[in-house]
């Protein structure tokens, strides 16, 4: 989990320094965290399929209901575990007494090792590349 805490105190920064979450600055961060839950949930999903663990094939398309709840369950259940106890405000307050590199930076690193290990799981089920 440290890896989501650090994720949301520098979306949070961020957010914080837009201006556009003022009146709810736990939304700030928690959308970011919460798209990267769900990458790294579908890497995993993809792993598993790859290994013919898990046989889903469905033609009803992307917006099912299904995907549109786990989506925004993965949204609330991400608002209650850092609102819970005041545990956002831990979490800035142990940051902020950290020397950090530049919030940015860490984002655009996280996102883009996280899409790339995605992009190698989807190669791997569909057995594409260097895995057919």
């Amino acid at each position: 989990m440290k890896i989501y805490d650090l994720l949301f105190y520098v979306t949070y920064k961020v957010m914080q320094k837009s201006g556009n979450f003022d009146d709810t600055p736990v939304l700030g961060g928690v959308i970011f965290v919460g798209l990267c839950l769900v990458f790294n949930i579908y890497t995993i999903y993809f792993i598993l399929r790859g290994f013919d663990i898990i046989n889903a094939y469905s033609s009803k398309g992307v917006y099912t209901f299904g995907n549109i709840s786990f989506g925004v369950s993965i949204l609330v259940f991400s608002i209650l575990y850092y609102k819970r106890n005041n545990r956002y405000k831990k979490i800035l307050s142990k940051y902020d007494k950290k020397k950090l590199i530049n919030s940015w930076l860490i984002i655009v690193i996280y996102y883009a090792s996280t899409v790339a290990i995605a992009l190698i799981a989807g190669l791997f089920m569909k057995k594409a590349w260097i895995f057919g």
